[in-house]
C-alpha cells in the first residue's frame, strides 16, 4: 500500500509538472528533471539516470542556487562540480551545503578536508537533515568511498 502510495503521488506531481510546462512555465521543465532524479536514482537506484540529476544541477547552479546544485552534481557523477557549488554556497552563507562539501571531499579521499566540512555544519547547529537518506544513494553511485565516516564526526 505504502509503495503504490508513492508511485500515485510520483505520478501525480510528473503529471503536473508536464501541464506546467505545456503551459509555458518557465523552469518547469527544471523541476521535472529533478523529480525524475529523485525517482530514478535515488529511490529506485537507476544509475543509468544519472544524467537527470546532471542536467538539473547545471539548471539551478546557473539559476544561483549552488547548494541544491552541490546535491544534485553528486547524483550526477560530478564530485568536483558539487564541490565548487558547495563552497560556493557556504560563501553565500548557507552553511548547511558543508554536508555536500563533506561528500565530495570523502570521494576524493580528503578525509580531514571532509571532517573540516562536517564539523563546520555541527558547530552551526544545524544537524545533516537528509545525511543518511543522501547516504544510500550516494554508496550506490560511489562504492569504493567509505561515506560511514561521516556519520562518526563529532
Amino acid at each position: 500500500m505504502k509503495k503504490l502510495r508513492s508511485s500515485l503521488i510520483f505520478i501525480a506531481l510528473f503529471v503536473c509538472a508536464a501541464a506546467a510546462e505545456e503551459s509555458g512555465c518557465s523552469g518547469c521543465g527544471a523541476g521535472k528533471l529533478m523529480l525524475q532524479c529523485d525517482y530514478y536514482v535515488v529511490k529506485k537506484g537507476d544509475l543509468d539516470k544519472t544524467d537527470l540529476c546532471r542536467e538539473y544541477a547545471d539548471a539551478v547552479d546557473n539559476d544561483g542556487a549552488h547548494a541544491k546544485a552541490a546535491r544534485y552534481y553528486l547524483l550526477g557523477r560530478e564530485p568536483q562540480k558539487a564541490l565548487r557549488a558547495a563552497l560556493r554556497a557556504i560563501e553565500e552563507g548557507q552553511t548547511y551545503a558543508a554536508q555536500y562539501a563533506a561528500e565530495a571531499s570523502l570521494i576524493f579521499n580528503e578525509f580531514k578536508a571532509a571532517g573540516k566540512y562536517m564539523s563546520m555544519l555541527k558547530k552551526s547547529g544545524i544537524e545533516p537533515w537528509s545525511l543518511e537518506k543522501d547516504l544510500l544513494a550516494l554508496k550506490k553511485i560511489y562504492p569504493d568511498t567509505d561515506f560511514d565516516t561521516l556519520m562518526r564526526v563529532k
